[in-house]
């Protein structure tokens, strides 16, 4: 019904262009008339009957039995339903394609962690697949917005996206991001997860009492339900896993994930404990930082990764893919004399690298 009110009426092709792929149609000779339709209307050629038999008779390709079948369907002039219909079951197809695949890792006994990833990959992709890829609009039908931050009033971070704080060993993110989390739950009630992962417990304690007393001078209690901790006693997770076939993503990712579904801001530290592949490469880096990118765009999450710069500079550590992809570079200094020398031991320098 829709390729048939194409031929019919080629200027809605266009429309439907935007809406479909080839792939979502589901016999062969279907697919093959839309991509020859597509390849016709880039060429700015005609989209009739007679083209497309001469494209798809070149391709070998052609079924006159099939294309007279559809020439004989009525054209419709309200698509939107049946191009719904096309787009789910297109999905419904990919869904049972990602069950068998997973069913056969199963009965061959393979790896139960690469079911899980091959699992959660595929359902990603079919929940894409049912998105267009991108969304057009008219500037004139869009609401306009400053860009939204968080922790405005004391250290701003870009609200739904992955920042970055780094400094050198002992210049103190650890503690600038606690008292950011602390002022983040108390003056603006978001949630927040941090992992501090090259910290015991007692010491992210010992910290957030001193916070509370001696700079926010506000007391310890009402935190409990919004601000939460893991620290050096919970194993880090590698996030990307790499072998001799590439880098993949460990499906501890997913989990990871899930567990976290709550928290409106999540703040990991250091990044490279949660990499797990080839620090300089940046191909790897880029893709480590875009499963973050995409968590945070689509679940409304703030994330803020610590991260350490290289020995005996304050330049970031590793690929500059970690620096170019994310939002927002803080660096942390101390603040020092024109001899070097650390003139004052309880402020820091934070620069918008």
């Amino acid at each position: 019904a829709v390729l048939s009110a194409i031929i019919f009426d080629p200027v809605i092709h266009e429309e439907v262009a935007a809406k479909l792929d080839a792939p979502d149609f589901y016999l062969p000779f279907h697919q093959y008339l839309f991509s020859a339709m597509n390849e016709l209307s880039n060429e700015e050629m005609p989209i009739d009957e007679e083209f497309l038999k001469k494209r798809l008779t070149k391709l070998r390709r052609y079924d006159e039995v099939a294309m007279l079948e559809l020439l004989s369907t009525l054209p419709i002039s309200n698509l939107d339903r049946y191009i719904d219909e096309l787009k789910e079951y297109a999905r419904l197809r990919q869904f049972k394609n990602l069950a068998y695949q997973v069913l056969e890792k199963i009965e061959h006994e393979e790896n139960l962690s690469d079911s899980i990833r091959l699992l959660h990959e595929g359902l990603e992709r079919v929940e894409e697949g049912s998105k267009e890829l991108f969304n057009i609009v008219p500037i004139g039908k869009i609401e306009a917005k400053e860009a939204e931050f968080i922790c405005k009033s004391w250290l701003p971070f870009p609200k739904n996206t992955v920042s970055l704080v780094t400094a050198g060993g002992g210049v103190g993110k650890s503690f600038l991001l606690l008292q950011a989390a602390m002022r983040m739950v108390k003056e603006e009630g978001l949630k927040v997860f941090m992992w501090l992962s090259e910290d015991p417990l007692s010491l992210s304690k010992y910290r957030f009492n001193m916070i509370a007393k001696q700079i926010l001078e506000i007391g310890v209690e009402g935190f409990d339900s919004n601000l939460h901790i893991a620290g050096a006693d919970s194993e880090t997770v590698p996030f990307l896993e790499e072998s001799r076939a590439g880098v993949s993503i460990n499906s501890k990712f997913y989990q990871f994930k899930n567990a976290l579904k709550e928290y409106d801001v999540i703040v990991l530290d250091p990044l490279i404990a949660m990499f797990g592949a080839d620090e300089n490469n940046n191909a790897h880096a880029r893709m480590f930082t875009n499963l973050f990118t995409r968590w945070a765009t689509k679940e409304n999450k703030t994330i803020i990764f610590i991260h350490h710069s290289t020995k005996n500079t304050s330049q970031s550590r590793g690929a500059s893919a970690f620096v170019d992809a994310v939002r927002l570079v803080y660096r942390v200094e101390h603040i020092k004399g024109e001899g070097g020398e650390t003139t004052e031991e309880e402020m820091r320098m934070i620069i918008l690298d």
